[in-house]
């Protein structure tokens, strides 16, 4: 990439950081024009056809064993999606036809797939769009989607977890949006960089593991809306603390990510000598959860951007 998303070239940039995720390098700059956050995509070579064989199949496997075994991580991330899922469908009324990008191992659909009338899924993981396919059942494939579907299709397309993964995203993002009907919406879910972990903390071993190679943009509200008006898109964008007080609290001691489900668990991993207490113990950390993250969206702390977003007209 020699500009950013803003046109501004590289060399109007600052250096964040050259070491990333794993030991790898490459360099984290942001835009001395809009703030945006990116990876240079040209200090870094990726495998070929990284997503399609490598990506699930051997690179999150580092801090997700799991996600070798589609089936072990669909059932895990039935559970975690379904924060985002329950969100979803509060703006649904069973009429909708549905798109899900970047669909992994089909936990989202299988989440929303009995509140929409059709849901369809898009993957280049064959891998994981076969154990849709063929496990799930679901209306998945690698096919691309505008050889499988005709414009003005869907009245959502979502991308939960994908965007920050787009190489060219205004563009992307104007190709989508051919797909959606003219009352249609994008839902985009992605990280923020403005991470509690990252700006509010000072744990240099976290910022390593943040930045990594397949996430080539790191948007906070601000640099997504510049993205979304690009591309001819306008809407609600708004943050969300995922992560509970407890998962901070265990990168400042152990120094180190958690299991994908556990880092999402509201109470310490620490045993109890009696367990009587275990209910009430677990209640209080709700509290402390509750408490912590309306303080981080407060001082515009958080670590995911939910957005809706429409075509402008």
């Amino acid at each position: 990439m020699k500009h950013c998303l803003c046109g501004d070239p590289v060399s109007n940039t600052v250096l964040l950081t050259d070491k990333i995720r794993f030991n790898q390098r490459a360099k984290i700059l942001r835009c001395n024009n809009c703030s945006l956050v990116y990876l240079d995509q040209s200090s870094i070579k990726f495998p070929d056809k990284f997503y399609e064989k490598e990506y699930h199949q051997t690179y999150l496997t580092h801090v997700e064993p799991d996600a070798l075994d589609p089936k072990k991580y669909f059932t895990k991330m039935l559970k975690v999606t379904k924060i985002w899922s329950d969100k979803f469908k509060k703006q649904l009324n069973g009429d909708e036809v549905v798109l899900d990008v970047g669909c992994s191992t089909g936990h989202f659909i299988k989440n929303i797939e009995s509140s929409v009338k059709k849901v369809f899924g898009y993957e280049l993981s064959e891998k994981e769009a076969n154990f849709c396919k063929n496990e799930l059942k679901l209306d998945v494939d690698v096919t691309p989607i505008h050889k499988r579907f005709k414009e003005n299709t869907f009245d959502f397309i979502t991308m939960i977890f994908v965007l920050e993964h787009i190489a060219d995203p205004i563009n992307f993002l104007k190709h989508l949006k051919k797909f959606l009907k003219p009352n249609g919406k994008f839902i985009i879910l992605v990280p923020n960089v403005n991470d509690a972990l990252l700006n509010f903390y000072n744990i240099p071993i976290f910022k390593e593991f943040y930045y990594c190679m397949e996430h080539l943009f790191y948007y906070n509200p601000q640099t997504i809306k510049n993205l979304f008006a690009k591309a001819g898109l306008h809407g609600i964008i708004e943050i969300v603390q995922e992560y509970p007080i407890t998962n901070h609290i265990n990168w400042g001691l152990k120094q180190k990510p958690s299991d994908v489900q556990k880092s999402r668990e509201n109470v310490p991993d620490i045993s109890l000598v009696n367990s009587k207490f275990q209910k009430e113990w677990e209640n209080l950390w709700k509290d402390f959860s509750h408490i912590y993250k309306k303080f981080l969206v407060k001082n515009s702390f958080s670590d995911r951007i939910w957005c809706e977003v429409s075509i402008n007209k």
